[in-house]
């Protein structure tokens, strides 16, 4: 039953016992002469009529007590199942947005695991797929030092040169600008630093090292004898000395 139905069965319940409650309407009193005669009643005295009003009016106000507590009851079961769905509703609801989010962070970590996966495998495959790169090819023992001196192009457009070691024949006493130096390995090259270096003579081999500097200059590092600035002139015919290996 809605409450608006409710409300109207109680009024209705309400005008009915109404006359019932009222001090100044005696249960006597609403008898006609005729139905109060056939009750005997005349017989009473007003304190016995009293009474008998007290008694009558007692226990319809027990039976409206009554039916108000069940009235009452019965309207607190059908709130309370009201409400009841209700909330029902509403927990439901909220369970199952709780459920959804914990399903979803789950499932969010499950595929983020599988699609990581799969990525690696791709680029495992295409990794595999590229070919070798192709190896430098060796270079000939008797070719020039610009061709030994291998220019790398690195990422980032670093530029490596290989250092070279070699020797310089006796006599060696120093340099100045201008000096030519002929190696054992048959390569020539010029001092073209401005400064000088002057040692007492050197009868054995001296061991040099041409190592690259910046803009493809080179630096002939001497043993004990200074580092001068240096630019290769050509090759010419090897000394019989022995030659050193080039360090790679």
């Amino acid at each position: 039953m809605r409450p608006a139905l409710r409300l109207i069965a109680l009024g209705c319940l309400c005008l009915t016992v109404t006359p019932w409650l009222r001090a100044d309407d005696a249960f006597t009193q609403t008898l006609s002469a005729a139905d109060f005669q056939a009750a005997g009643l005349g017989k009473l005295t007003p304190d016995e009529l009293a009474k008998l009003n007290a008694l009558v009016h007692a226990q319809q106000t027990g039976q409206v007590a009554k039916v108000r507590e069940e009235t009452k009851a019965q309207v607190r079961q059908e709130v309370k199942q009201e409400v009841k769905q209700e909330v029902k509703a509403e927990v439901v609801q909220e369970v199952r947005q709780q459920v959804r989010q914990e399903v979803k962070a789950e499932v969010t970590q499950q595929v983020r695991q599988e699609v990581k996966a799969e990525v690696q495998a791709e680029v495992r495959a295409e990794v595999a797929a590229k070919p070798p790169a192709p190896a430098t090819a060796a270079v000939p023992s008797n070719s020039g030092f610009l061709d030994r001196m291998k220019v790398m192009l690195l990422p980032g457009t670093t530029i490596e040169y290989t250092t070279l070691n070699a020797t310089i024949p006796p006599p060696f006493h120093g340099w100045s600008t201008g000096t030519v130096f002929t190696l054992t390995n048959g390569q020539r090259w010029i001092v073209s630093d401005d400064g000088r270096y002057w040692s007492p003579t050197i009868n054995h081999p001296v061991a040099v090292k041409i190592v690259p500097g910046s803009l493809g200059s080179f630096f002939m590092e001497i043993d004990h004898g200074g580092r001068p600035r240096v630019r290769f002139a050509g090759n010419a015919v090897a000394l019989p000395s022995p030659t050193p290996s080039a360090a790679h």
